[in-house]
Parts: C-alpha cells; structure tokens; sequence
C-alpha cells in the first residue's frame, strides 16, 4: 500500500456489489491504492472485497458511517497519502466521477471536493423520496446561512476528495476539540469545521446511479423523523 492517492470505500452489508465497485475503480485507476473499511457486515463483504485485491479493515462490529470514514482519515494521515477520496459500496456513485472530484485539490484549488448531484450537466439527478429531498434542501439552506466562505449545494453527498492539510486540520477538531458526530449530520459538521477552518471547499457535479440491492443505511423512516431534531440540536452545540 503506497500512492499518493487512496480511495477508501465504506462498506456494510455490500456483499452485491463492493465487488464490482472495487474491480472498477482499479480498472480506471490502477496506480491509486484501495482500502474497503468493512463496517462489521454480517454477509461476505469482507470476503468479495478482499477476493478483488483490495486492502481491507473489518471493524469488529457495525459502528456507523462516521467511525468506518474516520478510519480511513486515520489511515490516509498514517500513510502520508496526499488525497483521500471516498466512494460508496453501494454502487451508486460512479467512479468515473474520482478524477472530476481529484482535479480541484490537484490543482491546488481546493483542500476539499465535493460531488454535487445537483450541479450535474446532464439534467439527471437521483430518484429519491419527497422527504429525503426535502431533508436535503432544508439542511443545505441551513448550512449555507452559516458558512461563508462558500455555498454547497448538496450537504449530504458521500462521494467526496481531501487533501492531506484537509484531513490533518479535520482530525485535530474531530480528536481535540468536540465529540464525534452522529451518522446523520457528519457531513454538515464537516462543512461547518472545514469553514470555519479555512479550509478550501469546492464543489463538481457527479451523477448518482439509483440503488441496486438493498436499502439505504443511512436514511432509514426512523432516522429520516430524528434527522430534523439532531440537526437543531447541532446547530445549538455549534453556536
């Protein structure tokens, strides 16, 4: 493991597609390392990752989104990688898209990228639930009346690129100076800190794929009616 560039990809219960999510990634990027962060999935995930080649590290129980991403940061920093990217297990993000969400950091134009499905060219965005679009359009209207530095339109996007003065800076908060964020509001955190930071955000228009097999893990109907009130309760901590 040693390129200057890892994709992390969390994975849990993925078991029908993190094959071909990671076949395709090393297909297009061959010289870039791979690392399957297998959130204790209680189905093979872990044995068609690492019959693939990828690197794997299987969590010792299912521990939620934000500790499977954090490991990767801690990872990433180990390894003196200089850009993190991040693609989902699920097969929904494209990983054609890695290279467009690269170039800015790349290019010393951003410290973080990130893939908005709303910015994409083609007209297409992802077929979703009125609620999670809802959910969707309340938080970014949310975040964008705090930060200042930039204006996001897609809060919730996973598919996503740091750099390594990204990642050092976000680390030290995460460690240091608050408690770790829910599942459900980890990206908004990022953002707020990444600005508050000065960290350089910018964002590239991707295409989300619909969902193949199963459901999502991270809005499910009980999760959806929680996501208003810990976001209050976010804002409230972050005054």
């Amino acid at each position: 493991m040693k390129n200057d560039t890892l994709v992390m990809i969390p994975a849990y219960n993925e078991e029908k597609t993190i094959g071909n999510v990671v076949k395709n990634v090393r297909k297009l990027y061959p010289n870039f390392d791979i690392l399957v962060i297998n959130d204790g999935s209680e189905d093979q995930t872990e044995a068609y990752a690492k019959k693939t080649g990828a690197n794997v590290i299987t969590l010792p129980f299912h521990a939620g989104g934000t500790t499977a991403v954090l490991t990767g940061y801690l990872v990433a920093l180990e390894h003196d990688y200089q850009y993190l990217v991040k693609i989902d297990g699920d097969g929904q993000h494209k990983p054609e898209d890695i290279k467009r969400i690269l170039q800015p950091l790349i290019a010393g134009e951003a410290d973080i990228c990130v893939g908005s499905r709303y910015l994409a060219s083609t007209g297409k965005v992802e077929k979703d639930s009125i609620v999670k679009i809802a959910g969707r359009v309340f938080s970014s209207t949310i975040v964008n009346s705090i930060i200042k530095n930039t204006k996001i339109t897609d809060t919730t996007s996973g598919l996503r690129a740091w750099n390594k003065k990204a990642l050092h800076s976000l680390v030290h908060v995460y460690f240091n100076e608050r408690k770790i964020p829910d599942d459900s509001v980890f990206w908004i955190v990022e953002t707020i800190i990444a600005d508050r930071m000065g960290l350089r955000i910018k964002e590239v228009p991707i295409e989300v794929l619909p969902r193949k097999y199963g459901k999502s893990k991270s809005f499910s109907s009980m999760k959806m009616l929680e996501y208003p009130f810990k976001l209050f309760k976010l804002l409230f901590e972050i005054r």
